[in-house]
């Protein structure tokens, strides 16, 4: 087909409008790690424009506060519900996958989102010989602190995915979608990058085995014929929880410019905001066509920090 017989035979259509281009109205979504941060960026997205959104998380006071919020707003066709439940174990996804299973018979995207941070020895607060960075590195950190970063930032999306594969691929089968549901993981530009951002190797490891981890899924799942898309974003600087940054701070001023471009390293000069984010995960999840990708959404940290 040429070019032109392609364009000829969508023009009279109107699927290239971008309300179709995008649309998820009357889909059902699960992101984990959903009532804070940028999961609650995705989730209040998803719900404005018209879709279903099951959050969870360990904690209920932040996600019975995302739900009200929500509720509060008054915008959109779409709603968020809460399920309180810990994705770090067997339990916690199976209770995720059979309260969804109660209202739902299929999903049409999984947001594998719930991450954490946890302490990490800083190999710049030591002398930096042999012996001082053996002593910092070694006697600073613990294997336990490392086995729960795999545990959530890794492994929680490995079980939550399998989980929820009979609702995603019911999507096709049941619901009569294009396609059968897709999955978005969310690693971090830390994953990425070969320096260690002060000592934070544990973190970075486990992001790192996050974008692995999508890629194996994303093929194993091709290979079956599935059709079940894998994809990973590797955000840098939003704020969150746990990056801390004042939204006074990003004014778009010349002094703020210089402060993220020089201290932070974004040659932006800005952190990321929700706009950025929800434009990047829309992409991703309506985009039949991409699998096994990683998208990079750093305002050009990654370049920065190859010099």
């Amino acid at each position: 087909m040429s070019a032109r017989a392609l364009f000829d035979s969508v023009a009279s259509t109107g699927v290239l409008d971008t309300s179709k281009l995008f649309n998820v109205d009357g889909w059902v979504a699960v992101v984990t790690g959903g009532g804070t941060g940028l999961g609650l960026v995705t989730a209040t997205a998803l719900a404005e424009n018209g879709a279903r959104v099951y959050i969870t998380g360990r904690r209920a006071e932040p996600l019975q506060a995302a739900v009200d919020e929500y509720k509060a707003l008054k915008r959109g066709k779409g709603e968020i519900l809460s399920v309180q439940s810990d994705v770090s174990t067997k339990e916690g996804i199976l209770k995720l996958v059979e309260e969804v299973k109660l209202k739902e018979k299929w999903i049409n995207v999984l947001v594998n989102n719930a991450g954490v941070s946890l302490p990490c020895a800083d190999i710049n607060a030591c002398e930096q010989t042999a012996e001082g960075l053996s002593k910092q590195m070694f006697e600073g950190e613990n294997f336990e602190t490392w086995n729960d970063l795999y545990r959530i930032n890794t492994a929680s999306y490995h079980f939550t995915t399998f989980a929820f594969l009979p609702l995603l691929a019911a999507a096709k089968t049941v619901g009569n979608y294009p396609e059968p549901g897709n999955i978005v993981n969310i690693s971090s530009m830390s994953g990425i990058t070969k320096t260690s951002q002060k000592g934070q190797f544990n973190y970075n490891a486990s992001k790192a085995a996050t974008i692995l981890l999508s890629h194996m899924q994303a093929t194993e799942f091709a290979r079956r014929g599935l059709g079940i898309r894998v994809n990973v974003v590797c955000p840098g600087y939003f704020p969150s929880g746990m990056t801390v940054i004042n939204p006074e701070d990003n004014t778009g001023s010349e002094s703020q410019f210089s402060e993220f471009r020089n201290k932070w390293g974004i040659p932006f000069g800005r952190p990321g905001n929700a706009v950025d984010y929800a434009q990047c995960i829309f992409g991703l999840i309506s985009n039949q066509y991409v699998t096994g990708t990683e998208l990079v959404i750093d305002g050009g940290w990654l370049l920065e920090a190859a010099f």
